[in-house]
């Protein structure tokens, strides 16, 4: 009979860490683009808000996006045909409302950092800003607000091409912010999704075709599925931190093609290395 011996054998013991939000008052979530990804997060975060304000939470959503409802939507965002030429944010705004009886606010201007930062109290508000967007210039936005933020703002950043697409979550833009409890295996936030990716701030390169999600969509090029998924777990990093208080992993990656997940989770050597890439970009 064959045995293992512990002694001869290699094992990896790396600790995890979990992030912990902490007590507050209130909680605000902001979901800035309202397109293939963000409609149908939207969806899930109003169940989120539903459930949490059947906990007693005091939970908000903002739903931000400065586009209007079109034809090639239909079928491939959440939005049906009686709503073409809405406001995109006004539409989910107003049927989610009346499915869950909340409060869902709408804004349709494009995104800017005072509908966040404005009238901020670190004291007695957490939030979290959802980036479902293509453009890097509005990341810039994201990333500028996490360093007023100084830790209390955290960004959620959902992103996807064709077949596959990635979710960053972080609060910490330098790494003097960062503490860790050892004992506890706790720690007080992650770095940045701009700090774990510093390329999201960055001019988007030169692609083939100049068609949006819809069209290359209509034109099966991009998966009828990739939005969805990145919607899924997008909710799921969400659920965490507004139920649990706490977020387990740095990243998730996904690709369709074939169907695979990859999470980071949180340890020593992949905070301090996506702190090690910022520097080295800067």
């Amino acid at each position: 009979m064959q045995t293992n011996n512990l002694d001869t054998i290699s094992l990896d013991f790396t600790p995890t860490y979990r992030a912990l939000l902490g007590e507050t008052e209130k909680m605000e979530l902001y979901l800035v683009g309202t397109g293939g990804t963000g409609s149908a997060l939207a969806d899930a975060l109003a169940r989120i808000l539903y459930h949490a304000w059947q906990k007693g939470k005091d939970v908000s959503l903002t739903l931000i996006d400065p586009d209007t409802v079109e034809e090639k939507n239909i079928g491939r965002q959440r939005f049906c045909q009686a709503e073409v030429g809405w406001p995109k944010a006004t539409a989910l705004a107003l049927r989610l409302n009346a499915a869950f009886g909340l409060d869902i606010r709408a804004i349709t201007e494009p995104f800017a950092l005072d509908m966040v930062i404005r009238g901020y109290s670190s004291h007695t508000t957490k939030k979290l800003v959802i980036g479902c967007v293509d453009n890097y210039r509005p990341r810039q936005t994201l990333a500028e607000v996490v360093v007023r933020g100084n830790g209390h703002i955290w960004w959620l950043d959902v992103g996807n091409a064709y077949h596959n697409g990635n979710v960053y979550i972080g609060n910490h833009t330098y790494a003097n912010q960062l503490r860790v409890d050892e004992a506890l295996r706790l720690c007080n936030g992650l770095p940045s999704p701009a700090v774990q990716d510093p390329a999201l701030l960055l001019p988007d390169p030169p692609v083939m075709s100049p068609l949006s999600c819809a069209d290359l969509t209509l034109r099966e090029e991009q998966s009828l599925m990739i939005n969805t998924v990145m919607a899924a777990i997008a909710a799921n990093y969400c659920y965490q931190w507004v139920i649990r208080r706490e977020v387990t992993s740095l990243l998730t990656a996904v690709t369709l093609n074939p169907p695979t997940m990859t999470s980071q989770q949180i340890t020593r050597e992949a905070m301090q290395a996506a702190f090690d890439r910022q520097q080295k970009e800067a």
